[in-house]
């Protein structure tokens, strides 16, 4: 299938995994990194009072399309927001209705939202033949989840870092958590996975088989150099599409594979856009030089400001969106008229100190651009 989808012009991506390989179960054929990049995508969709929250319970991932597609608020689960492709519902039932990943055990449900804590959390466990893999949700469609992001600029770990270790931690103590253990997510959950498994003692370290991050941002210089990430380095496995941004924020190790993408600019963090063939993804040599020279202007930029100055310009950025009223960016672009005029207004009342640092640290922005362009570092259009 892979290469006739090369012919044509068009490439292959999970849905003609799942088409391709769907009928050969875990068992006969081991888990890869396209099944792990598939139970992160599934992550992302609404199990609430399907899928047990504790990890004691349990029920197939057949089962759990039955009752997600038979909910009486299907439409609402559905809809999946702004950056999430509605295409993961499509996902969830081609994998529910294939001998691969139907009898798949799905456990520990917990979706959390808090906007006092600002953190926007979840991660469920996938089951199969003795392996589990624990899944960390990335990012969704609400302004909360976006804002968690940004704090990662300045704090040493955000909410749902914590809740991460904790919940991992968790479900090491389960009597059945024996066998290969794997951990990963997708955006923000490629992170969590990460930073979770760092905060493991010694003994349930040892019991990690692999981290998978795909295209999640990354750490601070300090946080990835320490001793307590140093150890992490051979388990984690990362994959960036090749014109990446989200995975470019922060730091990472040095050790990554390039996913060749269809998607435009930002569409290639959808996992719908990665190419597979076979049992693999479609590799790239580099990343692309737009992703370089965004990774080199961020990054530099952000090193140059104190932490108490990005804190700021953080909150002052998303006080300003906070003055729409909207909760989510798909209500934020459903708004977009009324919203724009709502931040316009909220952006002049900011008082005149944060306003002038807003402006400062956007302009430092700018020149640390252009001065990777003017190095040779940048583009001929950005």
């Amino acid at each position: 299938m892979a290469d006739l989808g090369k012919i044509m012009g068009k490439i292959d991506t999970i849905l003609d995994y799942i088409a391709w390989r769907g009928d050969i179960p875990l068992l006969t054929d081991g888990f890869n990194d396209v099944d792990a990049l598939i139970f992160t995508q599934l992550s992302y969709l609404d199990f609430g009072g399907i899928v047990p929250a504790d990890f004691s319970g349990k029920i197939t991932l057949a089962d759990a399309w039955k009752k997600f597609s038979s909910a009486r608020d299907f439409s609402e689960r559905k809809n999946v927001g702004l950056v999430i492709n509605p295409l993961s519902v499509d996902l969830l039932e081609a994998a529910a209705k294939s001998a691969r990943f139907s009898d798949v055990d799905l456990s520990g449900f917990v979706d959390k939202f808090d906007g006092g804590a600002e953190e926007q959390f979840c991660a469920l466990v996938f089951s199969f033949d003795e392996r589990h893999f624990v899944a960390f949700r990335g990012t969704d469609d609400t302004i909360v989840g976006w804002k968690e992001d940004f704090n990662l600029a300045f704090k040493d770990k955000v909410a749902a870092q914590v809740d991460a270790a904790g919940y991992l931690s968790s479900f090491l103590d389960e009597e059945r958590a024996h066998g290969e253990i794997f951990v990963g997510g997708h955006s923000k959950g490629g992170n969590l996975a990460i930073f979770s498994v760092s905060e493991l003692s010694a003994e349930k370290f040892s019991r990690i088989k692999r981290i998978y991050n795909f295209d999640g941002p990354g750490f601070s210089k300090e946080k990835i150099s320490s001793s307590g990430f140093e150890k992490l380095r051979p388990l984690v496995k990362s994959f960036f599409p090749h014109l990446s941004i989200v995975g470019q924020l922060f730091e990472h190790f040095d050790e990554f594979n390039v996913v060749e993408s269809s998607g435009q600019f930002l569409m290639q963090h959808d996992p719908f856009t990665w190419a597979v063939r076979g049992p693999s993804f479609v590799f790239k040599e580099s990343l692309d030089e737009k992703s370089e020279y965004f990774s080199r202007t961020f990054n530099g930029w952000l090193e140059k400001i104190q932490d108490g100055k990005r804190e700021q310009f953080v909150d002052a950025v998303f006080s300003v969106i906070g003055a729409t009223k909207n909760g989510s960016l798909s209500a934020l672009h459903a708004d977009s008229l009324r919203s724009s005029a709502a931040m316009l207004v909220a952006f002049k009342a900011l008082d005149d100190d944060t306003r002038k640092a807003v402006a400062q640290i956007a302009g430092e922005f700018i020149k640390e651009a252009g001065k990777n362009l003017s190095q040779g570092k940048g583009l001929k259009s950005v």
